[in-house]
């Protein structure tokens, strides 16, 4: 089916791109303060589509150009473009009945993929190998499953059932979502090398590894998990990797150097286009790290024990916290390509991902991927002078307090969500409260795991987005007034509060 399907892949390349996803954004919004008649827009849109196209093709005819392009290249952006963002801008009426055809056809090809993929097994070797899919396939097959059964479902089961599917792909995925038969014995012959307590890259590999791109999401899926997990890892991996590359070389048009530097800097952007598009949203429906926690909050509440909401103080504190921690690392990082030949830097031992060596996703994720036997342990005293080890536990004991008796106050610590949330405004999605139908309850407030005031205190501006908000929609969700609280993305009504006894 990939044969067959190749050169219509080739074809549509510039929907893969994160440009063309912002551009698409930025265009509809533009768009939508235009007093144009629908058919006028539609041209519009369809006439810039067309216009990056052309673009796209004739940069790709270059070397520079293609390694660029490439490097910006994620099938998140394909699949935002024509399923994701369609799903939230079509009026529920007939044209969004007809566009529900695209996502069946998605779905039936994903299920054709395991199946020719489970066809191309060797006779002597047939058995079960839980799911050979290719990324492209399984990413638009899951996301069109998404769709099509979210008119069905309460906001509140929608939001389980999608944090439940990112918690099982970004940390069960390396493992049981592999290519091919190929792609899943060799993985199998590669954790046969695992190594406590260091991390070895040559021991990990994302399902969606690629020399000419790097996979991230705006959220926190860590690259050691289970067979290194399906995408390349958080964004503090990257920024990491960026504080690594050798400036020099770059200087001296070392083509390695340049190379590397394209392809940090592509994943980089895409991020950013991501982040400009969705805000934090994948905070409150990505993120398997807090879907972690949440677990341990669940917990707390069926103990019925109170939960504590931090003062200003204490959130601030926690905030610029996270923000030294990740400086140190990325400090660290940076000081990595000068390890001497004992693998130190000034006396002192520094490992390839300095954040990730503290960081709980790296405790956690593979303890929940693996089991106990998955638990490579906590760092050696000579990592640092000791200061990983005792940072890894502090870090740990955090994660859990922070759950256990606050909700999501390690949502304020975590540098991603800190990256993401500069877009909460400014960004496509906008939390608006129509002021007029507002009676001040308190039941957004009350609801609200980030334990956000604004919602409920603010009385003049509509726009109440704010820097900690997770768009979890908790608030929408409960508020008693029809239409008082929504959703919206590039002015466009996603989901809007409606009272129900």
């Amino acid at each position: 089916m990939n044969d067959f399907f190749q050169p219509i892949f080739n074809l549509a390349e510039p929907l893969t791109s994160a440009l063309l996803a912002l551009l698409a954004v930025l265009t509809i919004l533009w768009l939508r303060r235009r007093a144009w008649s629908r058919r006028a827009r539609v041209a519009a849109f369809a006439l810039v589509v067309v216009v990056f196209f052309s673009g796209y093709y004739l940069l790709r005819q270059t070397p520079a150009g293609a390694r660029w392009l490439a490097a910006m290249n994620t099938p998140f952006a394909a699949i935002f473009l024509t399923v994701v963002l369609p799903a939230m801008h079509l009026p529920r009426n007939k044209w969004y009945r007809l566009f529900l055809v695209w996502p069946a056809l998605l779905a039936a090809l994903a299920v054709v993929s395991i199946v020719e993929a489970y066809g191309s097994v060797p006779e002597e070797s047939r058995g079960f190998y839980w799911i050979l899919i290719r990324p492209v396939w399984l990413i638009s097959g899951i996301t069109a499953l998404l769709v099509l059964i979210q008119p069905m479902l309460r906001l509140a089961t929608f939001r389980t059932v999608v944090r439940g599917t990112c918690l099982a792909i970004l940390v069960y995925g390396g493992f049981a979502l592999r290519h091919s038969y190929d792609d899943y014995r060799t993985m199998l012959a590669r954790r046969k090398d695992a190594v406590a307590d260091m991390m070895l890259i040559a021991e990990t590999s994302p399902v969606m590894q690629n020399d000419n791109r790097l996979a991230y999401l705006p959220s926190a899926p860590c690259r050691f998990t289970a067979d290194g997990g399906y995408v390349q890892g958080c964004n503090l991996e990257m920024l990491q990797r960026l504080m690594q590359v050798n400036l020099g070389a770059v200087a001296r048009r070392d083509p390695s150097a340049i190379g590397a530097l394209s392809v940090i800097l592509g994943a980089a952007a895409v991020f950013l286009a991501f982040c400009f598009a969705t805000g934090r949203a994948a905070c409150g429906w990505l993120c398997p790290l807090s879907t972690l926690g949440d677990i341990l909050n669940w917990f707390r509440r069926r103990l019925r024990l109170p939960h504590y909401k931090p003062a200003q103080p204490i959130k601030l504190t926690v905030l610029f916290s996270g923000l030294g921690l990740a400086g140190v690392a990325l400090a660290m990082a940076k000081a990595y390509p000068h390890l001497d030949a004992d693998g130190k830097f000034a006396g002192c031992k520094i490992p390839l991902y300095p954040f990730c060596k503290i960081c709980p996703s790296q405790q956690v994720c593979p303890l929940a991927a693996h089991g106990i036997s998955g638990y490579a342990g906590l760092p050696t005293w000579d990592w640092g002078f000791g200061f990983f080890r005792a940072a890894c536990m502090g870090l740990l004991a955090f994660f859990a307090l922070a759950f256990v008796t606050s909700r999501r106050l390690w949502c304020r610590f975590c540098p991603m969500g800190m990256i993401a949330g500069l877009f909460n405004r400014g960004g496509m999605f906008r939390l608006a409260k129509d002021p007029d139908k507002c009676n001040q309850c308190g039941v957004c407030a009350d609801v609200c795991p980030m334990d956000i005031d604004l919602v409920r205190s603010e009385m003049t501006d509509e726009n109440v987005s704010s820097f900690d908000c997770v768009l979890c929609l908790k608030c929408v969700e409960k508020c008693p007034r029809d239409t008082c609280l929504s959703l919206e993305h590039a002015g466009a009504t996603v989901a809007e509060s409606h009272y129900e006894p």
